[in-house]
């Protein structure tokens, strides 16, 4: 349980927090100078659990200065003492004991770091010493560190190594010093060579350090932005030993980061590498179109081929298919076929992170992207084809060779309006797609503005809260005279009855939220995401002290009802339902709205 330390800003596992140190307070991601603390310029309070004071630890009244605890190995004879001491001590920040062997494997690197951060309380800081350099402190804040030192970067300083972004080098292997900061900018290589030993390896160690220290500062801006995971993808080209990191992780540590990512946030998705298919953005969004999904029970499935502009309706492309579609589109449920989303029924296609994503363009995908928009469009055809009657592909290229091969796997006939390796918008493309679907659907069945709205609306809450909740809320209630309107410009749309607002589509997040009247509406339906809070009515927003208990499934940014004795609103989770129930400082909840009992 922390004191001094609150987490305000998180990306994932990475956080942005005050720590309170005698002499000051610091901002996480924190870089410790080894030298700072030798001299006493930084005063850290760390106590083992072999030390006398330990004890200490336990008592909340003496506890007037921040302090950590050393998080013992597996090997130790106190680890299982220590661990079962965790949840009672009162503490700051715990220090991973010889962090030093996570190097030696990328298996050990994710493992040690993962279980001690999940072994920790929440809201309190870990760090993880003697490892960082520029090259790996992305990753180590990635995964969860809150701390780190230069301790490696000193050492490699006095081993003759200079450290770049990428990688060390031995200073005899340059040919200039290829830095601008302050070390690096008042000398030449030549007059950094002739200096004495002892000089060298100060300058090259304090050169490590501020390199370090530029990364931190970096790291904390990707953080702040929300695209920290795009700079680990870029970062970790450069080695191996991080590549495998990242793999591992995300292979193996799914369950982890996914009760820690956003469940929607105002910064795109830039999917520019294989690694990006895993991202827990993307496989969050396929299942929920296969659990959370409905798709109304329509003549024809036609298939359809992304575009670079979000959300799709929005771009040229798509404007001329939806107008060859026009007379005949109450008979037609869309599906767009996409990288790395897999596949986005038109309903959520303003959904985060449908509307949020941007991917090189070049006509050419790679075998495991293949894979996994086949995967995607083949769970989908299995699951949802029972609402067809026909399936129609206006695709070429590689979409079209994705759709034929699940087609050829599922024994699914498809009904093809372009030809291999013409352009969908086409004019004679867009004349067989037109002439096809008139052929197929014979009457002509427009789809009204009040369908088109209703059924996204209904789609984005089922997506965002569970099957049923958006039929609740569109649906015309006993006693109301006349059915629900929606007004707005696509896709701003505001649900509203009597006058009064039940919903409204946030396009800069890809979110439904609600007002209070729209939570009440279906409070029967939000149990998933509902915060009991205390006997009291928040003037602001709710602190996780405040907070009784919170539904599993909340994530950060998702839109959550809260309930207590004297309150009932709506809000904005501003850290997942676990780590609210957990913790003991931060906000858990942006109110924005609440009515008293």
């Amino acid at each position: 349980m922390s004191k001094f330390y609150e987490v305000r800003r998180r990306d994932g596992a990475a956080r942005i927090g005050i720590l309170s140190l005698p002499g000051g307070k610091k901002q996480t991601p924190l870089l410790l100078r080894i030298d700072s603390l030798n001299a006493g310029e930084v005063i850290i309070n760390v106590i083992h659990a072999e030390d006398p004071l330990f004890k200490e630890l336990f008592k909340e009244d003496r506890w007037d200065v921040s302090r950590g605890a050393v998080l013992l190995p597996e090997v130790h004879p106190l680890f299982t003492k220590m661990k079962e001491a965790i949840p009672s001590l009162f503490v700051d920040f715990f220090v991973l004991s010889f962090a030093s062997n996570l190097l030696n494997s990328p298996r050990d690197f994710v493992r040690r770091i993962i279980d001690a951060r999940t072994t920790i309380p929440p809201d309190v800081a870990l760090w993880v010493p003697a490892i960082a350099t520029a090259e790996n402190a992305a990753l180590l804040f990635y995964i969860g560190a809150d701390i780190i030192d230069d301790t490696n970067a000193v050492i490699k300083g006095y081993q003759g190594i200079y450290l770049m972004e990428e990688e060390g080098v031995r200073l005899s292997e340059l040919d200039d010093l290829p830095c601008n900061c302050s070390i690096c900018s008042s000398l030449s290589i030549d007059e950094l060579r002739h200096k004495n030993n002892k000089e060298r390896a100060s300058l090259i160690a304090k050169h490590n350090t501020l390199l370090l220290d530029k990364e931190v500062k970096k790291i904390k801006e990707c953080i702040r932005a929300g695209n920290l995971r795009e700079y680990v993808e870029m970062k970790v080209r450069a080695s191996t030993f991080s590549t495998a990191v990242l793999r591992i992780l995300d292979m193996e540590e799914e369950e982890y980061f996914e009760l820690r990512i956003p469940v929607a946030r105002d910064q795109g998705i830039k999917a520019n590498t294989m690694e990006s298919l895993k991202r827990i953005e993307v496989k969050r969004f396929a299942k929920r179109v296969l659990e959370r999904y409905e798709p109304p029970e329509r003549k024809i499935l036609l298939i359809l081929p992304c575009s670079a502009k979000k959300p799709y309706s929005t771009s040229p492309s798509h404007a001329k298919f939806i107008e060859a579609i026009e007379n005949y589109r109450g008979h037609i449920h869309e599906l767009i076929l996409t990288s790395p989303l897999g596949v986005v029924p038109r309903e959520l296609e303003a959904v985060y992170p449908a509307a949020f994503y941007d991917i090189p363009v070049t006509g050419y995908w790679d075998a495991e992207e293949r894979e996994w928009v086949s995967s995607c469009l083949r769970a989908y055809l299995e699951w949802k084809m029972n609402n067809y009657d026909v399936v129609v592909a206006h695709l070429s290229g590689a979409y079209r060779e994705i759709c034929a091969s699940v087609a050829e796997d599922s024994g699914i006939e498809i009904v093809y309006t372009c030809e291999a390796n013409e352009g969908t918008t086409s004019r004679g493309a867009l004349n067989k797609l037109k002439e096809r679907i008139a052929e197929l659907c014979g009457d002509k069945q427009r789809l009204s503005g009040f369908e088109m709205k209703s059924s996204m609306i209904k789609a984005m809450a089922d997506y965002q809260f569970g099957i049923g909740a958006g039929s609740e809320l569109v649906a015309r209630k006993e006693g109301e005279e006349e059915r629900i309107k929606i007004n707005g410009k696509f896709p701003s749309f505001k649900l509203s009855s009597k006058g009064d607002v039940l919903a409204r589509i946030v396009p800069e997040y890809g979110l439904l939220v609600l007002t209070v009247k729209g939570a009440r509406r279906i409070e029967n339906l939000l149990s998933l995401y509902k915060v009991e809070i205390g006997n009291f009515v928040p003037k602001g927003s709710i602190l996780a002290p405040g907070v009784i208990n919170a539904g599993e499934q909340i994530r950060a940014n998702d839109e959550v009802v809260f309930c207590g004795e004297k309150a009932f609103g709506v809000g904005k989770a501003k850290m997942s339902g676990w780590e609210m129930v957990e913790s003991r400082r931060g906000v858990a909840v942006q109110v924005r709205a609440v009515e008293e009992r």
